[in-house]
């Protein structure tokens, strides 16, 4: 993986400083579109997981001290961020069992072909219709087959809870697109394309809920979008991102 390694993190929770390694420029990916910090981050650490499955298992450990209960909901808090859960505990064993059981297997590349351009205004990025137009743009021309948006702006906590995937509505969905070992090609984009998300970390304090992947039930969609602005504390301008996969 062309993922430079220049020391851990001083940050104390994060998948970088569990690793003992530091993110910088990827060398295998290229494109046309504006690459932020986010995108490259994640697309490394997605390629991670892939080839070395295991070695996310005590990532996923260790990240389970951050699961809280307040006021009966569960919440994923780490001081950064917050982020509703379901199962909680239950659902990061139900991941760790399930890396347990995965073979390596190959990277994903990055394809422009597949990109969809995340839009930068607070009204499109919260609307799940948007997404959708412009997924219906490239599926079909591009045999785009599986997508979904995600709305957690900081790259090592957005990758875990796609891991985990402790959604209410088709949960495991997510963990099982990326780790789908007949996916070949990833398409990712950020909202926030001119903002570095590591000068953003001590400022974002956000409940969020997870989209869901290929889920193309309008009310389902309109009442998770509906929940999350209800709960999202908007200290920065919104935040998504678009995962296209084939």
């Amino acid at each position: 993986m062309g993922c430079g390694c220049v020391g851990p993190s001083k940050d104390k929770y994060s998948i970088e400083n569990i690793l003992g390694e530091k993110f910088s420029e990827p060398k295998d990916i290229t494109s046309n579109f504006p690459l932020s910090e986010y995108v490259k981050k994640v697309f490394c650490l997605i390629n991670k997981i892939r080839t070395n499955p295991a070695d996310f298992i005590t990532v996923i450990e260790a990240a389970e001290k951050f699961i809280k209960e307040i006021n009966g909901r569960k919440i994923f808090d780490d001081n950064k961020i917050k982020v509703s859960l379901n199962e909680g505990k239950k659902m990061f064993q139900d991941c760790v069992d399930y890396l347990k059981t995965l073979q390596p297997m190959e990277e994903l590349n990055f394809c422009d072909d597949i990109i969809l351009e995340c839009p930068t205004d607070e009204k499109n990025i919260k609307d799940i219709q948007f997404f959708k137009e412009k997924l219906l743009e490239k599926k079909e021309k591009f045999g785009i087959e599986a997508y979904f948006k995600d709305s957690i702006r900081i790259p090592e906590i957005s990758v875990l809870l796609m891991l985990v995937d402790d959604s209410v509505k088709n949960p495991r969905k997510k963990r099982e697109t990326l780790l789908n070992r007949n996916y070949k090609y990833i398409g990712i984009s950020s909202s926030d394309i001119n903002n570095n998300p590591e000068e953003n970390k001590d400022k974002n304090n956000e409940l969020n809920k997870n989209e869901n992947p290929n889920n193309e039930n309008d009310k389902e969609n309109k009442e998770n979008m509906n929940l999350e602005n209800l709960i999202r504390n908007k200290l920065n301008k919104p935040f998504c991102a678009y995962f296209t996969f084939k």
